[in-house]
């Protein structure tokens, strides 16, 4: 199965996951930006771009515990499409965020069309997941150990036609994604 969701701070991943079921969240992978991942394989801190002795360290446990595999922005992303078809083939379900970034007010932004052409190529069904709270704490600047109302949403699962165009798929998929964040 696809599992698609809104993206506002790093913990998105693991949230999503502990949310879902036993069966659905052991076999996950989960994509991450090919770049941040980059990074870190290279000694660079993925904000400041500066040397990061522990950044190896830090891939290694992401991908290890994680399941993670890079999904680039800006290029090569098919070959992250081929990671997923073949995850998905062996049984795995796979997370993607495809607004492409974290939102900075929680606000959900417009869905990337490389999610549609991934629904479409894989034939997978796709799970709507939307992540209420984290905007709200994040906009008022608040830490983590502050109180405050954090909810997983899952919607129902969706198959799409061969037919169906990757814009109609994106846009039905962040459709979906909204109305489970604003009911």
């Amino acid at each position: 199965m696809l599992i698609v969701a809104n993206h506002v701070s790093t913990y998105d991943g693991p949230l999503v996951e502990y949310a879902l079921p036993g069966p659905i969240r052991r076999r996950m992978a989960t994509a991450m930006s090919g770049e941040m991942l980059d990074d870190f394989r290279h000694f660079r801190n993925p904000a400041s771009r500066g040397f990061y002795l522990p950044g190896p360290l830090f891939y290694l446990l992401i991908t290890e515990f994680f399941n993670v595999f890079p999904l680039p922005r800006l290029r090569n992303f098919q070959t992250s499409f081929a990671h997923a078809g073949a995850a998905m083939d062996r049984g795995f379900n796979v997370l993607v965020f495809p607004e492409g970034t974290r939102s900075a007010e929680g606000t959900l932004a417009r869905f990337r069309g490389g999610i549609g052409l991934l629904a479409r190529q894989s034939g997978a069904l796709v799970l709507p997941v939307a992540l209420r709270g984290l905007g709200e704490l994040k906009a008022k600047r608040k830490r983590w150990f502050l109180s405050g109302k954090i909810e997983v949403r899952i919607g129902q699962p969706i198959r799409f036609a061969p037919e169906e165009t990757e814009a109609a798929i994106a846009q039905r998929l962040h459709d979906e994604v909204n109305r489970l964040l604003t009911q």
